[in-house]
């Protein structure tokens, strides 16, 4: 067991240097834009999903990135490398498996051009580096059948384990949409993970957590509540990636955790993606075309509307969504603490969050369609 003084030393530390790398160089992409606009802007109009008004920066995955290798610096130099151990097989394997994925979000930032196939094809590729080489594997699911072919097949938790980090990677990207609202996201599930390792006396994986929660906290600064700086795919990927990898890694690592805490942490992103490929294949869409019919972009277009009317919003139908949909998205995890190991509590926790999406969705929709026809009436 780990003492209370080696968790905040961790937390001060690690975490603090995470946070001043991550906002300094957050500071500095924001700072030279000037310089680099015309190939790191990401411009409004270029999707529907787009919800800006001028050319922002889309490599804040830059700055978190920058954020978690100085905290890997001085966790090495002065904290006794505690960060080795959130990973059973080792934190350099983990990174090897993370870092085509990381490239390849950044150069999407850039290129603007990669296909959605590469992309979730490199993200399956990376989960499956993950397993092999950092020992991040799901051998349970919280299901009877299935977790005992996972014990039994090692080829299964592999194929399982690389499909969820991929699947988690891209449901991050999805819901970076609005300001604030990813780096929301992230620390909800983030501190989920740490305070279930502070319990277990977990130091490792407290400390990944946490240093991880300081690096996208300092990126926050500068995308929330006005979006100067954007996460872009590198972030989301990377953001994306150690939060599947420390969640698997939890439940791995401390078998009386229920993995349904894990999908609890991460519903939300999890609900919208299944969500979301649903209603565009019911609609005769491809399930990865972008829209603006997101659970978020329903709540912005709605505030946009309140504001029309003269209702006063703060931060704006975009930050205003924002900080609403993280509200609703971290009930999950705040629900799920304290019930992490029983299994038919967490199971309801899911469910009733799933109807909840439903109905709020359901909600909005009608109230956008209302708005719609009112000003068509209006309009003739």
């Amino acid at each position: 067991m780990n003492s209370i003084g080696d968790f905040w030393r961790v937390a001060a530390w690690a975490g603090g240097g995470a946070f001043l790398a991550s906002l300094l160089t957050a500071g500095l992409i924001v700072g030279t834009r000037g310089r680099h606009l015309h190939l790191t802007g990401d411009r409004p109009g270029d999707g529907p999903q787009k919800q800006h008004d001028e050319d922002t920066p889309r490599i804040g995955g830059v700055a978190v990135a920058a954020g978690l290798a100085a905290a890997a610096g001085i966790d090495a130099a002065c904290l006794g490398a505690s960060l080795r151990g959130a990973f059973p097989a080792g934190a350099m394997g983990w990174l090897l498996a993370l870092l085509p994925l990381l490239l390849l979000g950044l150069t999407e930032d850039v290129r603007k051009s990669l296909s959605v196939r590469l992309r979730l094809a490199v993200a399956i590729a990376c989960g499956a580096a993950a397993w092999w080489l950092a020992g991040v594997r799901i051998e349970a699911l919280g299901i009877g059948l299935v977790d005992a072919a996972l014990a039994h097949a090692s080829w299964l938790s592999l194929g399982v384990t690389a499909v969820a980090v991929a699947g988690l990677v891209h449901a991050m990207n999805i819901v970076d949409g609005l300001h604030g609202l990813l780096a929301g996201i992230a620390l909800t599930v983030l501190m989920a993970v740490a305070a279930v390792a502070w319990r277990y006396g977990d130091l490792g994986l407290f400390s990944a957590a946490i240093v991880t929660v300081g690096a996208v906290a300092g990126f926050a600064v500068f995308n929330f509540p006005r979006g100067v700086l954007f996460c872009g795919d590198g972030g989301a990927y990377l953001i994306g990636f150690v939060c599947a990898s420390l969640l698997i890694v939890l439940v791995r690592a401390h078998p009386t955790v229920s993995p349904w805490f894990a999908l609890a942490a991460a519903l939300h992103p999890v609900t919208e993606t299944l969500y979301s490929a649903w209603r565009r294949f019911r609609a005769g869409h491809s399930p990865t075309a972008p829209d603006a019919r997101h659970f978020h972009s329903l709540w912005s277009a709605w505030l946009a509307v309140r504001q029309a009317r003269g209702e006063r919003i703060w931060g704006g139908p975009n930050a205003g969504a924002a900080w609403r949909t993280v509200v609703f998205a971290a009930m999950p995890p705040l629900f799920a603490l304290g019930f992490e190991t029983q299994t038919y509590v967490l199971q309801v926790i899911c469910v009733a969050y799933v109807v909840a999406y439903l109905a709020w969705t359901k909600r909005l929709e009608q109230a956008m369609a209302n708005a719609e026809r009112s000003a068509s009436t209006r309009r003739g």
